[in-house]
């Protein structure tokens, strides 16, 4: 005869009540970290493995040694912080400037401006990097070429190069520092925006100039947000792969991503041991970063001037340079957004890439664009990106959303943590997470999810790298929500899910729909991660657009038009979302 005793009669039906009420916790929890600590904890194991992440043949600490004894492996991870830290400090300072001109000066035109500044979204950074190697390519570029025409005009002897090399540790350079403008500039304006008027007003009585109280007043008061926002810059920089897989490979100019492209997909025969060790050297390096910036953050809130509602701080006139001050805007516009795209749409206007000139104009045809959607793989292509698109936008905002709720109504320990877990992908850059996510899911026990090759692994890929920003964009909007509104609701007899997806997220929709078309935008012009896990049943647009690029380039050119065009009206609606959420604050 069994016997139960009184402590597990009533000890299982209070383990049972807790998880009934706590499932939505359980559920969110559990899939974060999933997401996050999977596949990462299999980069690790594999770093110390050899041969095949399926088959591996055994432990050894050789993969480790190979790193650590090849001297090609401090020159390129000293050239990636060299590279970062330089584009960082040229984008900083550029975005800090065309902050305050444009919510703190009586600059014309300034909502222009905005969609100046916030159009760069819609190139995607591997077309940002084409063009430009179009413009500058030593040899046939068209900017060098007009430059040498120039040369020979005045007498010089200009040779059959240059003077440019976009193929350079400088052109990398170039290339971030202006890539990272739009990313500052968005972190920073609403600190310009709402920061406490009186330290500048009192310099200003105390006869400082105007140029004295920009340096001395207003950028030591933001300096804690200006610091947090280069930091991230920096990380963001660290991880680029766009520029330096276009720019970068054809001038033997290697980064710590390209270096782990080149060593588990390019080398024959891959090196998935060596190329994991890279991995989780660089990741080692960006968490050691996240630190650095998360204690930036919080310097930035203890230090904080910013005012309360309803409060701006005085337009500043700046006279005579009210125009010149638009004409840096204008100019960064043309750099960022009209060479780029210009240079692209003429040679997707010829059969094959010659530099701008009156006497190829005969030559001009739309067939590049035509042999766009004549290829039979096209059309599948494109429903992968539309259906990638829509998938992850969805399912990261969602998810988001339901972390966001539980950081920001939660108490203790717990929610820091979760908090921390949902931070931790910043720190894994889009080729470590593609490459972890790539040995997680060919070895045992995830290969038999049967993933690999398929949407969903890119799915995967994207929203554990996009969380961090949005989970991010709904705590500050949850913020706004008052909680009296979900305890009505509860007390009304609604459950908890119910309360969040009835009560809740209609009052966040103008932040969730933002969050959603950057998602969106970011999903289509999503590079590296998707080059990392293509297959032959998952290809999207970007990947394609890459493989025309090395064997058709007037038809990639074309390609990238069009995914220009399809990206702007994106780029703008959210520029509007933006905007609500600024005027709710």
């Amino acid at each position: 005869m069994a016997v139960t005793f009184p402590v597990e009669q009533a000890l299982l039906p209070r383990i049972w009540q807790w998880l009934r009420t706590n499932t939505m916790s359980i559920i969110v929890i559990g899939l974060v970290i999933f997401l996050v600590f999977v596949p990462i904890s299999r980069l690790l194991i594999s770093s110390f493995q050899l041969g095949h992440p399926a088959f591996p043949d055994g432990w050894t600490l050789s993969n480790y040694e190979s790193a650590f004894t090849a001297e090609n492996f401090y020159i390129t991870l000293a050239r990636t912080f060299w590279i970062a830290a330089v584009g960082t400090v040229i984008s900083l300072a550029l975005a800090v400037l065309l902050a305050f001109l444009v919510e703190r000066t009586d600059m014309p035109f300034r909502n222009l401006a905005w969609v100046m500044i916030l159009i760069p979204m819609a190139i995607p950074g591997i077309l940002f990097a084409m063009g430009w190697n179009l413009l500058l390519a030593p040899k046939s570029g068209a900017v060098n070429v007009f430059l040498r025409d120039v040369l020979s005009m005045v007498g010089g002897s200009p040779g059959d190069q240059g003077p440019v090399n976009l193929y350079s540790v400088g052109g990398l350079i170039f290339l971030d520092g202006i890539r990272g403008v739009t990313t500052i500039f968005l972190m920073v304006v609403g600190s310009f925006r709402m920061m406490d008027p009186t330290l500048e007003e009192a310099a200003r009585v105390s006869k400082a100039s105007r140029i004295t109280t920009f340096f001395k007043v207003t950028l030591p008061a933001l300096s804690p947000a200006i610091l947090a926002a280069g930091m991230y810059s920096f990380i963001l920089s660290m991880e680029s792969f766009e520029a330096a897989l276009a720019v970068g490979l054809p001038g033997g100019v290697f980064v710590l991503s390209t270096l782990i492209y080149f060593t588990t997909r390019v080398q024959p025969p891959p090196d998935y041991g060596l190329g994991a060790v890279f991995g989780v050297i660089f990741m080692a390096i960006m968490i050691l970063l996240l630190i650095l910036y998360r204690r930036a953050v919080n310097h930035a809130e203890r230090f904080s001037t910013i005012t309360g509602k309803g409060f701006r701080p005085r337009i500043i006139s700046i006279g005579k340079w009210r125009y010149p001050a638009f004409f840096l805007f204008l100019a960064y516009f043309v750099i960022a957004v009209v060479l780029p795209f210009a240079i692209l749409a003429w040679v997707a206007l010829l059969p094959s890439y010659r530099p701008p000139s009156l006497d190829v104009l005969h030559l001009l045809t739309f067939k590049n664009f035509a042999a766009v959607f004549q290829d039979p793989a096209i059309w599948k292509v494109l429903w992968n990106t539309l259906v990638l698109m829509l998938i992850t936008a969805t399912v990261t905002m969602l998810l988001a959303f339901f972390v966001s709720w539980m950081i920001v109504r939660g108490h203790g320990k717990g929610k820091t943590a979760l908090d921390i877990l949902v931070f931790v992908p910043l720190a894994v850059p889009g080729i470590v997470i593609a490459m972890a996510l790539m040995i997680a899911y060919l070895s045992p026990p995830l290969n038999y999810l049967r993933i690999y090759g398929t949407i969903w692994i890119l799915v995967v890929g994207l929203a554990v790298t996009y969380l961090p920003f949005c989970t991010r964009l709904m705590n500050a909007a949850i913020v706004q929500i008052h909680k009296d509104l979900e305890h009505a609701a509860q007390v009304s007899g609604a459950k908890l899910f119910r309360t969040l997806v009835v009560v809740t997220l209609p009052l966040l929709m103008p932040a969730f729909i933002a969050g959603w078309i950057w998602v969106a935008v970011h999903s289509l012009r999503a590079f590296a991660i998707p080059l990392m896990l293509a297959g032959r049943n998952n290809q999207v647009f970007a990947v394609l657009l890459w493989e025309y690029w090395e064997k058709s380039m007037p038809v990639a050119c074309a390609m990238g038009v069009l995914l220009i065009l399809a990206l702007i009206p994106l780029t703008l609606l959210l520029r509007k979302f933006i905007s609500q959420i600024n005027r709710q604050q």
